[in-house]
């Protein structure tokens, strides 16, 4: 990379690691009413069983961004 690109792909690292956030406050935001919903009534077990099936979906998404990164980059 040009030193005089430096300042554009910082600016770009940052609009896309927002853009990242932002995603995945509203992924766990629509996710998470979505399955205590789905559970039934609203209680302690509900609330941990809607918890870890988001965590787990936040997680696996992590790891599938992780691994297509890390595979984009071999090439």
């Amino acid at each position: 990379m040009r030193p005089e690109d430096a300042a554009d792909a910082g600016g770009l690292l940052a609009t896309v690691t927002r853009l990242g956030r932002l995603i995945g406050v509203a992924a766990f935001g629509t996710l998470f009413p979505n399955r205590l919903e789905a559970l039934g009534a609203l209680g302690a077990y509900t609330y941990g069983e809607a918890l870890s099936a988001c965590v787990f979906a936040l997680a696996g998404a992590a790891a599938a961004g992780a691994v297509s990164g890390l595979v984009l980059r071999r090439r």
